[in-house]
């Protein structure tokens, strides 16, 4: 921490170890290592999904599952974003764990979903969508008709 209270976070050639080593070793570590280390290995991450850098990982998809599972069992704002982010920058057309998990979506987490489920641009998900275009959280409400109005476009 410096001292106007703000964190950084970098990571090491241990978390491109990680990665590298799959999504067994990435569950494992984010299922063991504190704070710091779990965002640590989400930004290494970000490098490891991002197309620009030009990886290619065989277990990508097991990666993009495996964040959505964390979704559920982080309880941390920040690791949260985290995930969030790295879902809505490269989740491609499907989260289709988290949509049928939507229900048990923490009330403060639920317009962030519906953004992430939203941004696939996957028509699968319009009638997930519809059921949250009336909702009485005026921002969940705006997300959900925000992806829905994308989607017609489509």
């Amino acid at each position: 921490m410096d001292d106007n209270g703000s964190r950084y976070i970098s990571y090491s050639q241990k978390h491109n170890e990680i990665v590298e080593s799959g999504s067994v070793a990435i569950k494992k570590y984010l299922s063991e290592a504190d704070y710091d280390e779990k965002r640590s290995l989400l930004l290494c991450l970000d490098r490891y999904l991002d197309p620009y850098f030009g990886y290619n990982l065989p277990f990508f998809d097991e990666i993009i599952l495996l964040l959505q599972k964390q979704l559920f069992q982080e309880q941390d704002r920040n690791i949260k974003d985290d995930l969030f982010q790295l879902l809505t920058d490269y989740s491609r057309e499907q989260l289709d764990y988290l949509a049928e998990r939507i229900d048990q979506v923490e009330p403060h987490d639920l317009a962030d979903a519906l953004y992430a489920i939203g941004i696939t641009y996957n028509k699968k998900y319009v009638p997930l969508l519809l059921n949250y275009e009336n909702h009485g959280d005026l921002i969940v409400q705006r997300v959900a008709r925000d992806a829905l109005k994308e989607l017609s476009k489509i």
